[in-house]
């Protein structure tokens, strides 16, 4: 009943939401109300998670508890978005991928999970941040390049008019790039350290794969701060990174817990 409460605020904000953006008002922030009502959301199903998974001693993090924390950091980066003037659409994008995720918590099995240690709970935190701030930067990033695309071709859709300026846009994933780099740096690095035998765990391809979305991420970073990189390039990299990443966790998740029916932990 919690988990459809918790789903119900999410989807019934970014309806608001985008709502609010396709009503000719895209350029406000989220109002004070709804903004309550989400801060109050986040904070029970952060409690929720806490309580259930990570304060829990003995207890470990499948599949369905993944997706709960990517929904939980998903709406606290949608809250932020609402805040900022134009980002309401996305905004409102982001929080219903909250509540789809939260949907489908009731749905998919946790099998196969084994009890954490709270290194390995850390670590799994730390990756899941990572790529929930990425997940974030690749729906900027696919919509400004449709955005983009757009602008090239002299048309002006709906969807342009309720999207912020492609600056605005750059800055932003500039941000959400530089934060998921940053965890994804600690969720690596903790890796190796909390986690023994790392290769004899049919985790090598999952290591391969984090490895090199951290260094596709790396590349963007240092990119844009010492050579100014921008544009469609950029984009399409960044893309790629976020691809790569997909694979080596979720493909990982999928296969192990739901296919083979093992945990990885």
């Amino acid at each position: 009943m919690l988990a459809f409460t918790i789903f119900a605020a999410y989807a019934a904000i970014g309806i608001a939401l985008i709502r609010q953006a396709q009503g000719g008002e895209a350029t406000k922030t989220l109002p004070g109300w709804l903004a309550g009502l989400l801060v109050l959301t986040i904070g029970v199903h952060g409690a929720v998670f806490l309580s259930g998974v990570l304060l829990s001693p003995g207890t470990g993090v499948g599949l369905p508890d993944v997706l709960s924390v990517i929904a939980w950091l998903f709406a606290a980066i949608g809250l932020f978005a609402g805040m900022q003037s134009g980002f309401a659409v996305l905004a409102g994008i982001v929080l219903g991928l909250s509540a789809a995720l939260v949907a489908l918590t009731l749905i998919v099995p946790a099998a196969g999970v084994s009890p954490l240690t709270w290194q390995l709970k850390l670590h799994a935190i730390l990756s899941l941040t990572a790529y929930s701030f990425l997940a974030a930067g690749a729906l900027l990033a696919a919509a400004s390049l449709i955005q983009d695309a757009q602008l090239r071709a002299a048309r002006v859709s709906k969807l342009s008019s309720v999207l912020p300026p492609l600056l605005a846009t750059e800055q932003l994933l500039a941000s959400l790039t530089t934060s998921g780099f940053i965890f994804l740096l600690m969720a690596v690095t903790s890796g190796f350290v909390f986690v023994d035998n790392l290769f004899a765990q049919h985790l090598a391809h999952k290591s391969v794969l984090s490895l090199g979305a951290l260094v596709i991420f790396g590349m963007l970073v240092v990119g844009r701060q010492a050579a100014g990189w921008r544009g469609r390039r950029m984009l399409h990299l960044y893309l790629t990174g976020f691809a790569v990443l997909v694979l080596a966790y979720f493909g990982s998740k999928l296969v192990l817990e739901v296919i083979l029916q093992r945990s990885w932990g």
